[in-house]
């Protein structure tokens, strides 16, 4: 087994995240190298960016596979690590990343991370009261792919460790922000559900979209807990059991429309 000290990038794509990217970008001032590729932001991000890096560059597709592509593509370092420009490194996340880049089995050619959120100021699981989710985001050079799924989502050639300490996450701030994310999971959501299950099922069914959303009120509020959790806590239980209604809504809308 041979171990060997390595370098790390770390690629972050952005599109109009002036609101979250000082604190992402601050969170990886310890790497070798950071590469921002942005998608044609209009706010203040690019100024943002360039006060961390003279790598920012612009990537006319908007197709996200191909950005995630070319991006890494570019990158130099032994290790790429993919951060979203809502998310941060804590200081915890960033010594264990030190601790197992500096003795890396051979085998191993990426990392999952788990990744947490954080909204008003407090810690929630997704869905409120599970593990965090896993995210694979730290992988090596040249063993890469990216999926062609919605995510478009990193894997690897070989094996996959894990590392403990989360991603910090806060894609929204206020509630406002919360609920147009959830309409837009949701949409996410009702495509994949088609794409592995088709259209010859009973998803579409009404009963079947009011059994799901009492199933998933009922987890979220008395099963996870979120109704003992204050108002943080009862807002995000609502923003799930609402996502989980809005996917199979919208399963049914695109059933009844195909």
């Amino acid at each position: 087994m041979t171990y060997k000290s390595q370098t790390i990038s770390a690629i972050v794509i952005t599109e109009n995240n002036a609101a979250t990217l000082e604190r992402c970008l601050s969170s990886l001032h310890w790497v070798d190298e950071l590469v921002v590729f942005d998608r044609g932001s209009t706010d203040a991000t690019l100024s943002i960016a360039r006060g961390f890096t003279d790598k920012v560059l612009f990537h006319p597709s908007q197709n996200l596979n191909v950005v995630r592509r070319d991006a890494l593509s570019m990158a130099k370092c032994d290790w790429l690590l993919l951060v979203e420009p809502d998310e941060w490194v804590e200081e915890m996340l960033r010594h264990e990343v030190d601790g197992v880049l500096l003795n890396t089995p051979a085998h191993l050619n990426g990392f999952t991370i788990p990744r947490q959120l954080k909204f008003q100021n407090q810690w929630i699981s997704v869905p409120l009261g599970d593990e965090p989710k896993r995210v694979l985001r730290l992988v090596r050079k040249k063993q890469w792919l990216i999926r062609d799924n919605w995510e478009c989502s990193l894997a690897v050639n070989g094996d996959v460790g894990k590392l403990d300490r989360p991603l910090g996450y806060e894609p929204f701030t206020t509630v406002e922000s919360l609920f147009a994310t959830i309409n837009k999971l949701s949409t996410l959501a009702a495509y994949q559900y088609l794409e592995v299950h088709g259209t010859a099922n009973g998803a579409q069914k009404p009963a079947n979209l009011i059994f799901k959303t009492k199933l998933a009120a009922w987890k979220q509020f008395f099963l996870l807990g979120g109704l003992f959790k204050g108002i943080t806590g009862q807002t995000m239980a609502m923003a799930n059991t609402l996502q989980v209604f809005l996917k199979y809504a919208k399963v049914r809308a695109l059933t009844v429309r195909s």
